[in-house]
């Protein structure tokens, strides 16, 4: 994903995507909207269509033809998608690792070493000297990302591959954006010796000078950093007082003996005949896909009663809160109850402003404390997911529960609509000469 933009509300770039700074939202101009619709149906070439999506996110439909549709309040978020083989997916199998076939992690093999309170780029954050185009704010975030990966460890990178993907990640406009957010000097002063050299040294792997005038080249200690090359090592020599690998903590919640339990749990329970059954062997590859039904049970039922008695019980009272291992394990599982809660919410059959309220709430509990406790999912692909799932908070307020209209009865219509016997004649079944 190159680039996220938000169709119901004003959030850009995939730095956002974790924001649960919902007060700040606000709802996206629909006649800017409908002008860039209109402008993507006039296009004449794929080109321009993709340059609109990719800065805009906007496509042409033909319900523009509607002078009173409005896609932040009439183009609903399914929740079906979104929540149950969306999120909750995403965190049962790649944030718990709840999958034999999951890799193990540890805090030497992951790609990011830090976290940093990025500033976003924003008019009001660069000033009127510094504005940038459009088509360069998504190199701030690329920028910024580049900057956290590690210096050491499986997944790193040498000071000199960062420089090169600096280099071409972007123009010299967000570089100095970084630089001002940072509130590094202006001047090169203080620099590395490690990145004066590596300055030095591709600045006469570039030249075209005799080797007696290459020899001569130094660095300008002391100048204003004018060219791009300057901000980059102004970064690096930022980046160098940074952690170079990650320390972070992996919680270790996908061990086979949890798997086990849970299966266990799953084939022990009793349980309502109305329920469904899941997969006994979840988590294992004959498990095979599973649907969003059974993801809908298996976070209100059965993934709740196992993981409290794996990692909720110690001897009849809860585990202390602390840094020890059955201490994370009892953070994870208050995380994932979080998640799970919400699920609930969304799932009910009645709703209320109050259970909407709540709803938002735990997810928001859940996004916040997402990359602090599980430290192996940053730098991995960003998921949209996690901010469309916010706005469903929205759509509760507006149509009532997700139940009247999510895609369950569609996608049991596709389903009986599939088994219809065509004898692979386009259009029906043949029929008898």
């Amino acid at each position: 994903m190159s680039s996220f933009i938000c169709s119901v509300c004003d959030i850009y770039g995939k730095d956002q995507i974790f924001s649960t700074d919902y007060n700040h939202w606000t709802r996206r101009d629909v006649d800017e909207l409908r002008k860039w619709a209109w402008a993507y149906k006039d296009a004449t070439t794929l080109a321009e269509r993709r340059q609109i999506f990719d800065t805009y996110g906007v496509r042409w439909s033909s319900f523009w033809l509607l002078e009173y549709w409005d896609p932040t309040r009439m183009l609903v978020i399914d929740a079906m998608h979104c929540i149950l083989e969306g999120i909750v997916h995403y965190h049962c199998r790649h944030v718990l690792r709840l999958d034999s076939s999951a890799p193990k992690v540890s805090s030497d093999g992951l790609k990011v070493a830090f976290d940093w309170p990025w500033i976003p780029y924003s008019p009001e954050a660069a000033g009127p000297s510094s504005l940038l185009h459009e088509k360069h704010i998504a190199a701030v975030v690329k920028i910024q990302e580049t900057l956290c990966i590690s210096l050491s460890g499986k997944n790193s990178l040498s000071l000199e591959k960062m420089w090169t993907r600096l280099n071409n990640q972007s123009t010299k406009g967000p570089l100095d954006f970084v630089v001002r957010s940072l509130g590094l000097p202006g001047e090169l002063v203080n620099i590395d010796q490690a990145i004066t050299s590596l300055y030095i040294a591709r600045a006469k792997a570039k030249s075209t000078r005799k080797d007696k005038a290459k020899d001569q080249l130094s660095f300008p200690h002391g100048q204003p950093a004018t060219t791009k090359h300057h901000l980059i090592a102004l970064l690096l020599n930022w980046r160098l007082q940074q952690p170079h690998s990650s320390e972070a903590y992996i919680i270790p919640t996908g061990t086979a003996d949890t798997l086990a339990f849970i299966q266990k749990v799953i084939q022990e329970i009793i349980k309502p005949a109305h329920i469904p059954s899941v997969p006994k062997n979840f988590g294992e590859a004959k498990a095979g896909s599973i649907k969003a039904n059974e993801w809908q049970w298996l976070s209100t039922l059965h993934l709740p009663v196992a993981l409290v008695i794996l990692w909720g019980d110690n001897d009849g009272i809860a585990p202390l809160a602390d840094d020890s291992e059955a201490g994370y394990l009892l953070k994870a599982l208050d995380h994932t109850m979080a998640l799970f809660q919400a699920t609930a919410i969304a799932c009910r059959y009645v709703t209320t402003e109050n259970r909407a309220l709540a709803y938002r709430q735990y997810m928001k509990v859940w996004t916040r404390d997402l990359q602090t406790l599980f430290p192996h999912i940053r730098g991995s692909t960003p998921r949209p997911n996690i901010h469309a799932a916010a706005h469903i908070y929205d759509f509760l307020l507006l149509f009532g529960p997700v139940l009247s209209w999510w895609c369950f009865p569609f996608e049991r219509l596709i389903g009986v609509l599939q088994k219809i016997n065509t004898n692979d004649h386009t259009g029906g079944t043949s029929l008898p000469a």
